[in-house]
């Protein structure tokens, strides 16, 4: 199941014993546990019936007991494995043997839940959750969730947005560009932009831009336009710039490829007929974005997006393996961008 249907679960008193989240988004997950903490753990109750495990190497033998605890004047005790506490890396027969015993038959008092980002589905372990448990997977939002979630948080502080300034916040956090944004680093972005307009009521596209400033991606998609253009001093200009930003040459690089390939992408499914709104939902991004995808990338040849794909998974290779310095392989696939 997905945190919405875990939410409407939750709404309908359908809680299972043992949860096991897993996915990248683990923020909310978090956000999700507060909540069946608030349901199942009496108000002022928490340090007596709350015990997170976070710690590496997990004492299986100390978890299960506290799972076979009985709650304090509470109707349940919750137990919560951390990421951190490497769940995933327990390899020792008798303690993988009895976990899956307790999964089998959880204590009907307890509510176990468990972080394991990417669960190996073959183990024993794994099965009985399944079996005897609930799987909630946390993916990345859509376009349309993301909506709906910054909307909220900001009707939630008692201020309003209009969609024009939503859009701009959507494109400046970057979170459906790019992979490694979560919504934890977007909350956190709500939050210094409803503290920024402080007593005002209305979020601005003024305010987002100011709070939001331009990402070293929109940075990246100008220096391509530099170097194709022919303009290669102010690419490297804009190179020794993000340097100065405290950027690594490899960190520029990976960006550099990714927004070549993002590119090389949209044009292939525009050029076999597809609409922006299907591309966009084929590479799971926001319409906006691939729209403005088409926009940078409207001089940019195919032929030439496919040579520097081939060359920078050369130079990506002989980096990592040290054949070459990182500076100068940069500096080096810029030139040859035509």
């Amino acid at each position: 199941m997905n945190y919405k249907e875990l939410n409407k679960n939750i709404k309908n008193n359908e809680i299972s014993p043992v949860y096991l989240f897993t996915g990248p988004e683990q923020y909310i997950g978090h956000m999700m546990e507060k909540t069946l903490a608030d349901i199942e753990i009496s108000r002022g109750l928490e340090t007596l019936n709350l015990t997170i495990y976070s710690d590496k190497n997990l004492d299986v033998s100390e978890l299960l007991a506290t799972c076979e605890t009985l709650p304090l004047m509470s109707k349940k005790r919750m137990v919560i494995v951390r990421k951190e506490a490497q769940f995933d890396k327990i390899t020792d027969k008798k303690d993988l043997e009895r976990l899956t015993a307790y999964l089998e038959k959880p204590c009907p008092s307890t509510l176990l839940i468990i972080y394991w980002e990417q669960p190996d589905k073959r183990k024993k372990v794994y099965k009985a959750i399944t079996k005897y448990g609930s799987v909630v997977v946390f993916e990345k939002l859509d376009a349309g969730e993301l909506q709906a979630w910054i909307t909220r948080r900001i009707q939630n502080a008692g201020k309003k947005i209009a969609r024009s300034a939503l859009d701009v916040f959507i494109q400046r956090s970057m979170y459906l560009a790019n992979e490694k944004k979560n919504m934890e680093m977007v909350d956190n972005e709500l939050n210094s932009l409803i503290d920024y307009i402080g007593d005002r009521e209305e979020v601005t596209k003024e305010d987002v831009l100011l709070i939001l400033p331009q990402s070293i991606e929109d940075g990246i998609f100008k220096m391509i336009d530099y170097a194709m253009t022919g303009d290669k001093g102010r690419a490297l200009l804009m190179l020794s710039q993000f340097y100065q930003e405290g950027e690594s040459p490899f960190g520029v690089f990976s960006l550099l490829l990714r927004q070549i390939r993002m590119l090389l992408m949209v044009k292939i499914h525009t050029g076999r007929g597809m609409p922006p709104k299907t591309v966009a939902g084929e590479m799971k991004l926001a319409p906006f974005v691939v729209n403005k995808i088409l926009k940078n990338g409207r001089n940019y040849p195919l032929e030439s997006l496919w040579d520097l794909m081939v060359l920078g998974a050369d130079l990506d290779a002989r980096m990592k393996l040290g054949e070459i310095d990182q500076n100068f392989a940069l500096e080096l696939f810029l030139m040859k961008i035509k």
